[in-house]
């Protein structure tokens, strides 16, 4: 089985840029930080994925994209909501743009975005169960 098809390498590789946003927070590195929050998410929803159709993930990094590939969950409002605001993160936090002004990634937002990355965690990680988690 290749990398790409193995849920638990993508739970693995979200479980790292979980804990980089929490370094790179603690270090106010808050740019790094809100673009590990994206990975992670998109990882994690990259392992469901490949749980749940036993085959590799779509390649996007578009959370909404990926959302939409998970089935037998109810996903409710606020997930949603989280998902959607760390999802607009990638872009801006990822390339030098000038429709994003990197003034934006202080404190409180780097805090928001862990906040949400945490809740999305724990939510699907209370309803979808991996092999060795």
């Amino acid at each position: 089985m290749s990398r790409e098809g193995n849920p638990q390498d993508w739970l693995n590789t979200a479980e790292l840029d979980r804990r980089a946003a929490h370094i790179l927070f603690n270090k106010d590195q808050f740019e790094a930080c809100v673009f590990h929050c994206q990975q992670a998410v998109e990882k994690l929803l990259k392992a469901i994925i490949v749980q749940q159709t036993n085959k590799r993930p779509v390649h996007a990094h578009s959370l909404r994209v990926l959302l939409e590939e998970i089935t037998g969950v109810e996903i409710n409002a606020q997930i949603e909501e989280a998902i959607s605001k760390i999802d607009g993160y990638y872009v801006g936090s990822r390339y030098p743009i000038d429709a994003v002004d990197p003034g934006i990634f202080i404190r409180p937002l780097a805090e928001f975005a862990v906040q949400c990355m945490e809740e999305v965690f724990q939510w699907f990680l209370a309803r979808i169960k991996f092999g060795n988690s």
